[in-house]
C-alpha cells in the first residue's frame, strides 16, 4: 500500500491504509446501471464503482466492505485499519490489478463526499444507512442510495466534522432535482456538494455536475452511446460489486492515488490503452474471481506476456486475445489472500512532547536507520509530507498527526514512499510507529509548523 496524490479538492490520504477488495456475485451481460452517469466526453474517461450489497448479498460481506473502506476512513481517518497481507506474495496482475488500481480509483469518490462532511453515508458498518453504491461518473464522485434531505443539508449548512475539519457550506443554487452547496471558506476547500433525495454528487465544478446530471436525464449523449469500445468494456468486465479502469488517453495524477507508475504490470496496462477491471469474491463460495477487458495495440511479444501472466495462479483461467482486444477471467480460492483486520489503540490521548528523546524498543531500533524518514512541511496545504529512504523489513509504519487525530500507515515501506498526514494549523506533532514482530515503538517526533 502506498501513499496517497490527487488534485486539491480530494487531497485528503484517508485511504492510505486500504487495500480493495469486491465483486460481483456472478456475472452478466447487462449494461452496469452507472454506465448511464457517465457522459460522453472528447477525451478519456475514469470508472471507478463499489456496490455496498455485498454487505447483504454474501455471508461475511459484512466484513468484506471494511476492507474496501475503511470504517471511518471518510469521516476521521484513524478508526480501522485493513490488510490484504497475501497480496505481495501473489504475481498474477488477473488479481492483482483490479485489487490494487481499482480500489485506487474509487477512494476519490468516497473522499469527495467526506469532505464535505457526509462520511456518514459511506460508512461500510453502516451500508444500509444511506449510499448503496459509489461510483466515479468520470471527474463526478455519485453516491446512490437513500438520502435523508433534511438531514444532509443541515449537516453541510452546521460544517459537520469532514477529514479536514468543520467547514460549513452554503446554498448556492440547484441543477434537476438537485440542490447545490459550495463551502463557505473557498481558501480551505473548493467543488460543489449537489444533493437529492437518492443521490450526493460531489465535484470541483457546477458545470461538471450539471453535465452528469443532464446525462442521468436523457438530455446529454452517454459514453456508452458514443464510443462502442467503452460499451465492450462494461459489458465484459464493468459488471461487480467493485470495478474500475478507464478509456484513454488519461492523465492518472487527478484521479489516483499513489503513484501511477506504481501499478502493476504498467507497461502492459498503460494509461494510454483503454482497460476495465473487475472483482469478484464470493465468501459463500470460498472463491476470488477476477475479471478483464483491454483493448491496445499489441506484438507478438505483448499478446505472449498478456496471454503467460494474466491468470498465472488462478485454478481455473481463460485469456482470449482478437486483433487489439483482449479479455481475461480467473478464479481463485480462498487461501489466495489472507485477510486480516486490526483495530488500532487509542487509549493514550496526551499530546506526546517533542522535545522527549524517541528510545523504540532494541527490535525496533534495530530494523529502522536513524535517517529512515524525511520531513517536509506543506504549508499551503496544512500537511506534512514524510519520505521513506530506505526499504524496511518491518511489519508496519504508522504516521500520525496527533492534535489533528490524523493518521496513515503502511505495511510495504519501501524507498522512495512518502505519505501525507495534515497537520492542525496552530501547531501540531507528527509521530512515526513502527512495529516489529509485535512490538511497537516510536522512531521519530516532529513538531509543525
Amino acid at each position: 500500500m502506498t501513499n496517497l496524490h490527487r488534485r486539491r479538492f480530494l487531497e485528503l490520504g484517508a485511504a492510505a491504509t486500504a487495500v480493495s477488495l469486491g465483486g460481483c456475485l456472478g456475472s452478466s451481460d447487462e449494461m452496469p446501471a452507472y454506465a448511464e452517469w457517465i457522459p460522453a466526453t472528447d477525451g478519456g474517461v475514469h470508472v471507478g464503482y463499489l456496490d455496498f450489497s455485498i454487505a447483504t448479498e454474501a455471508e461475511g460481506g459484512n466484513e468484506l466492505l471494511p476492507l474496501i473502506l475503511p470504517t471511518n476512513a471518510t469521516g476521521s481517518p484513524r478508526e480501522v485499519l485493513s490488510e490484504v497481507s497475501g497480496l505481495d506474495s501473489v504475481d498474477d496482475p488477473l488479481l492483482t490489478w483490479p485489487l490494487e488500481v481499482g480500489g485506487k480509483l474509487i477512494a476519490g469518490a468516497a473522499l469527495g463526499i467526506a469532505v464535505s462532511g457526509l462520511g456518514h453515508l459511506v460508512d461500510p458498518e453502516q451500508p444500509d444507512r444511506g449510499i448503496e453504491e459509489l461510483f466515479m461518473a468520470d471527474t463526478v464522485a455519485v453516491g446512490r442510495g437513500t438520502i435523508d434531505l433534511d438531514e444532509a443539508a443541515e449537516t453541510l449548512r452546521s460544517g459537520s466534522d469532514g477529514p479536514i475539519g468543520e467547514i460549513p457550506f452554503e446554498e448556492s443554487g440547484s441543477v434537476g432535482e438537485f440542490t447545490l452547496y459550495e463551502p463557505t471558506d473557498d481558501e480551505t476547500l473548493d467543488g460543489v456538494t449537489a444533493i437529492s433525495e437518492t443521490a450526493v454528487l460531489v465535484a470541483d465544478t457546477r458545470e461538471e455536475i450539471q453535465r452528469v446530471v443532464e446525462t442521468t436525464q436523457g438530455e446529454r449523449d452517454r459514453e456508452i452511446e458514443e464510443t462502442e469500445t467503452f460499451e465492450w468494456l462494461l459489458e465484459t468486465a464493468g459488471d461487480g460489486h467493485v470495478a474500475g479502469g478507464w478509456m484513454g488517453p488519461i492523465d492518472l495524477e487527478d484521479v489516483y492515488f499513489g503513484d501511477p507508475a506504481e501499478r502493476p504490470v504498467d507497461d502492459l496496462l498503460r494509461a494510454d490503452d483503454d482497460v476495465l477491471a473487475s472483482v469478484t469474491f464470493d465468501p459463500n463460495e470460498g472463491e476470488v474471481t477476477a475479471d478483464l477487458a483491454v483493448q491496445r495495440p499489441l506484438d507478438d511479444a505483448t499478446a505472449s506476456r498478456l496471454e503467460s501472466q494474466f491468470g498465472s495462479e488462478s485454478g481455473d483461467h481463460s485469456v482470449s486475445i482478437e486483433d487489439e482486444r483482449v479479455t481475461a477471467s480467473g478464479t481463485y480460492s480462498e487461501d489466495v489472500l489472507d485477510f486480516e483486520f486490526a483495530q488500532p489503540d487509542r487509549t493514550t490521548t496526551a499530546i506526546p512532547d517533542a522535545s522527549e528523546p524517541v528510545d523504540p524498543p532494541k527490535a525496533v531500533a534495530k530494523a529502522v536507520p536513524d535517517d529512515a524518514f524525511e520531513f517536509t512541511y506543506e504549508a499551503d496545504q496544512d500537511r506534512v509530507k514524510i519520505g521513506i529512504t530506505e526499504d524496511l523489513d518491518v511489519e508496519e509504519v504508522t504516521f500520525e498527526a496527533v492534535k489533528a487525530d490524523y493518521e496513515a500507515s503502511t505495511t510495504t515501506p519501501r524507498a522512495d514512499m512518502y505519505m501525507y498526514v495534515y497537520v492542525d494549523t496552530e501547531g501540531d506533532t507528527v509521530v512515526v510507529t513502527v512495529t516489529v514482530d509485535g512490538t511497537s515503538g516510536v522512531v521519530a517526533r516532529k513538531e509543525f509548523p
